[in-house]
């Protein structure tokens, strides 16, 4: 990042590090906020690297539309459900808190609450309503709290009832973020009404339409993080808010790849919040910005490398399957296989085939048994089917 911040000119030239700081708050250019982190003013500047990543977000968000139009639509519902899966295992993993592949896909398969999933059924519905576009309110102190109560909640009270909230939308008391060697590297506002009155700020910023949107999502989610307004889950609330505004604004997948591209960049996403909270950094939030950009981007950048990857396979895949099945169903069979283990996380039933296909269960369990098919299905798991795609390759 060409931009450096103002922590590295403090301890180098007093002066240079005051000039530096008013050339930058004084700025016709600047963005100017009304929020304070330590009694400054916070503000960015619309920098070339801020510009060029902006651009570049935008333009291959449309790269990525196409690609997925390219998809048929099977292995578009499977490589969805297959991101959204990893999102909400990762969110959960930074945070510490373990949930399985299979945890998440049982949610998703069955649409039902039960005693033993209670505790992700709400994170895994919140994420689900991503890809359909559905609007959930972000507007006020009330909306935060519903957004938390559905996310994270059940699995809190579960794991430790104290760290629920005990204000009416936050946390009365003081909260502190810790290092791994237990240092106190942020704390909290302090006191539930300074709370509230901080996230009014925050989300008046984040509605203000003079704004540009990446901009308004990339401060908001530093000002979440700043206040920390609950006990525990914030990271979780605070990463879901900025997944369902990218969905809006770019594109419902990007939704879903944010935690992964945080996790994978995980010591600079922590970094930047450190600096930028530090007293000398005096409210600058153009490096927080650039980064949190950076990892839209390379989120959509991943996306795009992946699926590309994918549709290059699937069309070599498929020319082999024409080659060598005639019959419609047969083919439509393996073709539905073919898309499932290349684009889904788990292996198919017959039954959920019969569905796929709109065929009858009978006909889909006659034709594997047939020994064209039967020599190319991989069963991992009884009664689940997969692909073997090394043989298919030898036909």
């Amino acid at each position: 990042m060409d931009y450096h911040i103002l922590k590295k000119y403090r301890y180098t030239n007093r002066n240079q590090f005051e000039s530096i700081y008013s050339s930058r708050y004084k700025n016709e250019l600047a963005l100017h906020y009304d929020f304070e982190i330590h009694g400054f003013p916070c503000f960015s500047l619309p920098t070339t690297e801020i510009l060029n990543l902006t651009s570049r977000i935008y333009k291959l968000t449309q790269t990525l539309i196409y690609l997925k139009s390219k998809l048929p639509q099977i292995a578009l519902e499977q490589y969805t459900q297959t991101c959204l899966v990893d999102e909400v295992k990762l969110t959960n993993e930074i945070e510490g808190v373990n949930s399985t592949r299979r945890e998440i896909q049982d949610i998703l398969n069955t649409q039902s609450i039960t005693k033993k999933n209670m505790r992700l059924y709400g994170l895994v519905q919140k994420y689900n309503l991503l890809k359909n576009s559905e609007k959930i309110s972000i507007h006020n102190c009330s909306d935060i709290r519903n957004i938390y109560n559905e996310l994270v909640s059940e699995e809190i009270k579960n794991n430790d009832p104290l760290n629920l909230p005990d204000g009416i939308f936050f946390r009365r008391k003081s909260v502190s973020v810790y290092s791994p060697h237990m240092k106190e590297i942020h704390r909290g506002i302090s006191g539930e009404t300074e709370i509230i009155a901080c996230m009014e700020k925050a989300l008046f910023i984040l509605h203000n339409k003079s704004i540009p949107p990446l901009i308004r999502i990339s401060v908001f989610h530093y000002l979440f993080g700043y206040i920390h307004p609950f006990y525990d889950g914030n990271g979780r609330t605070n990463r879901f808010i900025s997944s369902y505004l990218l969905s809006k604004e770019l594109e419902p997948l990007i939704s879903y790849h944010l935690a992964k591209t945080i996790k994978q960049n995980i010591s600079k996403y922590y970094k930047s919040f450190d600096y930028t909270n530090d007293t000398d950094n005096r409210g600058d939030l153009t490096g927080f910005i650039t980064n949190f950009l950076e990892i839209i981007l390379a989120s959509i950048e991943a996306l795009i490398d992946s699926l590309e990857d994918k549709i290059k396979r699937l069309h070599y895949f498929e020319q082999i399957l024409l080659s060598n099945f005639k019959d419609k169903t047969d083919y439509g069979i393996l073709h539905l296989l073919l898309q499932n283990s290349l684009f889904g996380l788990e292996p198919l039933s017959a039954r959920e085939m019969a569905e796929m296909l709109d065929k009858s269960y009978v006909t889909i369990n006659n034709r594997l048994k047939k020994d064209s098919i039967k020599t190319l299905l991989r069963s991992d798991i009884p009664h689940k089917y997969d692909l073997d795609l090394d043989i298919l390759k030898t036909l």
